[in-house]
């Protein structure tokens, strides 16, 4: 399952001050280790809920129960890369390197808040999370769309996603991670990585 790039705040609730910023604020990205998804766990809820209710009559979507048991599974068994601005949760991105029989890391999970959409964090996310990847000896990464989410589809496509098979109404997409997708040494820290608002704007 794989989300629209849209969505609300948190950790904490994002602050007036983040919303009423005109230009692209400062902000941090990394992955998180296991035992940090506890601590990020009530966000990340938040997060995917408020997008549920943002997406009700959009398409298909579990129920909240369903929806929570999914959560539960992503927490235990994903890996997570976040962005915080000022302290806040407001972007993550979930992923699965738990099948090294396979060729791609799984993107289940991918949202960020409205406020900070369109601010150039997108491509540092996917960074973290292809670094992720290849560290654990993956060359793509891979997600699923439906096949008439035409806006979602736009945007990984915008991002070096290509088409690359279809399961019932779903789209997949492949990131080529050794080509089109290139890291820059740098990218493969596990460090986090802060960026400031003029880099912030690519």
């Amino acid at each position: 399952m794989t989300l629209k790039l849209s969505s609300t705040p948190f950790l904490r609730a994002v602050p007036g001050s983040l919303r009423a910023r005109a230009a692209s604020p400062a902000f941090s990205v990394r992955v998180l280790a296991p035992r940090e998804h506890a601590l990020y766990a009530d966000a990340l809820r938040r997060l995917t809920h408020e997008e549920q209710a943002r997406q009700q009559g959009e398409g298909e979507w579990m129920q909240a129960a369903d929806l929570d048991a999914y959560l539960n599974e992503v927490l235990e068994h994903a890996e997570i890369a976040v962005i915080t601005v000022d302290g806040c949760l407001v972007g993550f991105c979930a992923f699965y390197t738990d099948d090294p029989g396979q060729p791609s890391a799984f993107i289940t999970l991918f949202l960020l808040a409205p406020e900070i959409r369109r601010r150039g964090m997108v491509r540092p996310l996917l960074e973290a999370t292809a670094a992720a990847a290849v560290a654990k000896g993956f060359g793509s990464l891979t997600l699923r769309v439906r096949h008439k989410d035409w806006q979602a589809i736009r945007f990984y496509l915008r991002q070096g996603f290509r088409e690359s098979g279809r399961h019932g109404h779903e789209l997949e997409m492949r990131l080529d991670l050794t080509g089109a997708f290139s890291l820059a040494a740098g990218s493969l820290s596990a460090e986090p990585r802060h960026y400031s608002a003029r880099c912030a704007g690519r």
